[in-house]
């Protein structure tokens, strides 16, 4: 159990990291489908994203301990954290706070700082410095595939980074976004609800 909850962690630390959905609208309008490697204290994981560029998206994230998986669909204003070994998944509300800086509008809209304007990897990025409670993060955002193409977070406790490493402009299938049958949902509270 304790494996789970320290997934959880890392998913949600994640989903801020790369700010995923936003109920005020700041998500891509690309849809994308993106490969990260990601470093943290905790080691090397790997992370999938997939959006539909209409506010859904889906994190899989792969770690020692097995695979995790967080569908967002802020139009909804739901979040649906997949635990695929025990077959269950937790639905909570989808919170305002998470901005996607995509653009420099929604830069403005979630207060970052401007870090400039830099080509990595072949791409033309402009970057943004954020701040959380205890934690800053810095992304560097692709003008050309609108998506974080590296991106690191420094907390008092907790250090990680990412980087892009494959990028797909394939819309995604609706089934990315869909809660496989046959999974137990808890609600935020740990109670069954199906």
């Amino acid at each position: 159990m304790r494996k789970v909850a320290a997934q959880s962690v890392m998913v949600a630390v994640l989903t801020i990291c790369l700010g995923s959905q936003s109920l005020a609208q700041h998500w891509s309008k690309k849809a994308f489908d993106a490969s990260y490697d990601v470093q943290s204290a905790s080691g090397k994981t790997s992370l999938r994203l997939v959006t539909d560029g209409q506010g859904r998206s889906r994190q899989e994230m792969s770690t020692p301990s097995g695979k995790v998986v967080s569908i967002i669909d802020a139009p909804n204003k739901m979040m649906f954290q997949l635990m695929e070994s025990q077959r269950m998944v937790m639905k909570m509300p989808y919170q305002d706070s998470n901005v996607s800086i995509t653009d420099e509008q929604s830069a403005k809209a979630a207060n970052a700082k401007p870090l400039g304007v830099r080509v990595i990897d072949g791409h033309p990025c402009h970057g943004w410095q954020t701040a959380q409670k205890d934690s800053t993060t810095e992304s560097w955002i692709a003008d050309d595939i609108g998506c974080v193409v590296v991106s690191s977070t420094k907390a008092s406790n907790y250090t990680s980074g990412m980087k892009l490493l494959k990028y797909s402009a394939a819309k995604p299938s609706p089934s990315d976004f869909v809660i496989p049958s046959g999974y137990k949902v808890m609600d935020t509270s740990g109670t069954a609800v199906r």
